[in-house]
């Protein structure tokens, strides 16, 4: 059944929904403060002279600094559109539904103008960097002239208006969100300031542009449809993604028996690239894939992988204690890990996979690793000898906290594809793999889409780095997955990251 209306659901799966998106607009509002913090800190470059070009690097910065904000502000107005309805839900009798769809769409609304009117106020009027941010970039999962859009609508009459009529409507619900029991659920007081924090510097930035903005700020919140729509280029993408997450949560589109047919087609070093259409992670990092993985296999994999290896065993041999296998020194110098590892996952499968999740660098099994929406799987071109050492650096890093500041730079905290670059990067005993980073956002990072456009370059050269393994490629409308080619996912980094029209 296609459930297009999340207020169609019962109270408690509605309030469940509700949580989870709570954490989304968290997640997409913050990335979108601390973006625009970071353009803030290049004012200089944004404000530059249209008689002064902009090197090679400066439009890296700027338009990845535009497509990691573009991408916080989908998330967000995807919640925001998500719950736009509310004022269809009595609050008499559905006080829940109302006050959650209150909470979420304005607080959404306010961050959205907070940090759009600065960014406007940054890059607005200058020629050369409005070309530059309106020229389409799949890649980045920007369309054709998304700048201009988003200016002419953070700056509507009809969007101000509701942030105006929204306001004066936050002071009447207070006793409603207090009598429904909202405003004790965890991490809604602290978006209630985030509320009322936005909407102050929303309304500074609006007042420095006049009072014709005010014009119809008496009109009603239902009545202005025009601006219903924040980000209009992405309306249809923002309905999709919430329809999505509410019926589809927890059912992938690639089947059990599609993810466990691909086993006997791995190996251990594998790299897997990993996306889920509902799940809004890696916020802020653009591009379709948003998830890398390492895929180890289970014991029995290693030790036929690695064990009986000439080269490993001399390798094994000169380590501490002179290990007979590599299996046994993985054992031998992570017991702990080693129990958990020859266990079974959440699922009851064997472990097979290593990952940087939220919950940190995790032993996983292929209910978590593989039965997403997208899976492609790349096999290093390397040694066995260079796999068991970039398997024994996942190791030491398997149990460290997820990088939610996507620091390349510190080895204490990994974020998903932080796991794969550093358990491969090249050392003085291991020629490992060469991915460059790259900038996003003024940081110095790697969106997994960067390992999918790696391949695709150096595709059939004799240099390349990695060999198409598999490819199962999701179908939302349909509702499955089938097996692609290389060619086919040679061009999927390419692929829109928030459009449902994916081939």
């Amino acid at each position: 059944v296609v459930l297009r209306d999340v207020y169609a659901l019962d109270e408690a799966a509605f309030v469940a929904q509700a949580r989870r998106d709570l954490e989304a607009l968290r997640q997409g509002t913050e990335g979108l403060r601390k973006i625009q913090a970071e353009a803030a800190r290049s004012r200089a470059l944004y404000r530059q002279k249209q008689s002064v070009p902009y090197s090679p690097d400066e439009k890296q910065l700027l338009v990845s600094t535009w497509a990691a904000f573009v991408d916080c502000f989908v998330a967000t107005e995807s919640v925001r559109q998500r719950y736009w309805e509310f004022l269809k839900v009595p609050s008499l009798t559905q006080p829940k539904k109302h006050a959650w769809g209150f909470l979420l769409t304005h607080a959404a609304l306010a961050a959205e103008l907070a940090q759009g009117l600065r960014y406007v106020e940054l890059a607005a009027g200058q020629p050369q960097l409005e070309v530059l941010l309106d020229e389409p970039g799949p890649e980045y999962g920007l369309p054709p002239r998304v700048f201009g859009r988003f200016k002419e609508q953070v700056l509507h009459v009809g969007t101000t208006t509701q942030l105006f009529t929204g306001d004066g409507y936050r002071a009447t619900l207070h006793p409603l969100l207090a009598k429904a029991g909202v405003l004790d659920e965890p991490g809604v007081p602290a978006l209630l300031q985030a509320m009322r924090d936005d909407s102050h510097a929303a309304r500074g930035s609006l007042l420095k542009r006049g009072p014709v903005m005010f014009a119809r700020a008496v009109a009603d919140l239902t009545q202005d449809t025009t601006a219903r729509a924040v980000f209009p280029v992405q309306k249809t993408v923002a309905e999709w993604m919430g329809d999505t997450r509410v019926r589809r949560a927890g059912r992938p589109l690639i089947a059990r028996e599609q993810a466990l047919g691909l086993l006997t087609r791995m190996a251990p070093g594998d790299v897997l690239l990993a996306r889920q259409n509902w799940f809004l992670s890696n916020i802020g990092l653009p591009g379709f894939w948003p998830h890398a993985e390492l895929y180890v296999g289970t014991a029995q994999d290693l030790a036929q992988a690695f064990d009986a290896d000439p080269e490993v065993k001399a390798w094994v041999a000169t380590l501490p204690g002179h290990p007979p296998t590599f299996t046994a020194h993985l054992a031998q110098a992570f017991p702990a890990k080693w129990a958990e590892y020859t266990g079974k996952d959440a699922h009851g499968d064997p472990v097979r996979i290593i990952e940087s999740i939220s919950e940190g660098v995790s032993f996983t099994g292929v209910e978590h690793g593989m039965r997403v929406d997208y899976l492609g799987v790349l096999r290093p071109r390397l040694s066995p000898v260079d796999k068991a050492r970039a398997i024994l650096r996942a190791f030491t890093f398997q149990g460290r906290p997820y990088d939610f500041n996507f620091d390349f730079f510190s080895d204490q905290t990994l974020v998903c594809t932080e796991l794969v670059w550093k358990s491969y990067a090249p050392a003085k005993d291991m020629k490992g793999l060469s991915i460059p980073l790259v900038n996003v956002a003024g940081r110095r990072t790697l969106p997994a889409n960067e390992i999918v456009r790696l391949f695709d370059a150096e595709y059939g050269t004799p240099t390349r780095q990695f060999d198409f393994v598999a490819f199962l490629d999701g179908r939302e409308t349909q509702g499955d997955a089938i097996e692609a080619n290389a060619e086919a996912f040679r061009y999927t980094y390419r692929r829109m990251k928030w459009d449902i029209a994916q081939e």
